[in-house]
């Protein structure tokens, strides 16, 4: 309790030293109103903890706890089999290609509400560029055209179905509106 006391009386002296002009009778008193505080509070925690009864509390006895017994641990299961890699160079190259396929779909999918037709049905021509990315997420390029009736071109581009041919969808802008889009659904 008395490093309590050093650090309520430290934190009170610093906080009293960055005011301009204290009276000592202020400080005085201030000081006798946090004593009386600290004071109660040591009382009411000495009531709680039982240290400020006359008697002392009964000694009790600790037995240890029994060694918990150990558990029979399950068997494990049987996982299946995962195809194997196939060891042919032909067959494994074929293989590998595939999974490359199979994941470019996977993470082409993920990139955003593009990859869902219904998406594409919700744009229409006059949509600003935000509507669209707010429609369609984010595009995969944003190109300027040289075509002068298109400002920007958006394209969505990414192999949907893994057969290794990317889908492209386009929204083509002038001023800042949809003027024509094509989907990557057809």
């Amino acid at each position: 309790m008395k490093t309590f006391h050093l650090v309520i009386f430290a934190t009170i002296a610093g906080s009293l030293s960055a005011q301009d002009a204290v009276s000592n009778a202020d400080l005085a008193r201030k000081l006798d109103l946090i004593l009386n505080k600290v004071d109660s509070l040591e009382k009411r925690v000495n009531a709680i903890e039982g240290k400020g009864t006359k008697t002392p509390a009964p000694a009790i006895a600790v037995t240890p706890a029994p060694a918990p017994r150990p558990v029979a641990q399950p068997a494990p299961r049987r996982v299946p089999a995962q195809p194997a890699i196939p060891q042919r160079p032909q067959e494994k190259k074929s293989f590998f290609q595939k999974l490359k396929q199979e994941l470019k779909s996977d993470e082409a999918r993920d990139s955003g509400p593009w990859t869902n037709p219904d998406t594409w049905s919700k744009i229409s021509n006059s949509m600003t560029d935000l509507e669209v990315r707010r429609t369609l997420g984010n595009p995969t390029k944003i190109k300027n055209s040289i075509n002068p009736r298109i400002d920007r071109v958006y394209r969505y581009e990414g192999d949907l179905d893994a057969d290794g041919v990317e889908e492209k969808g386009v929204v083509n802008f002038q001023r800042g509106r949809v003027i024509s889009f094509e989907s990557p659904f057809k």
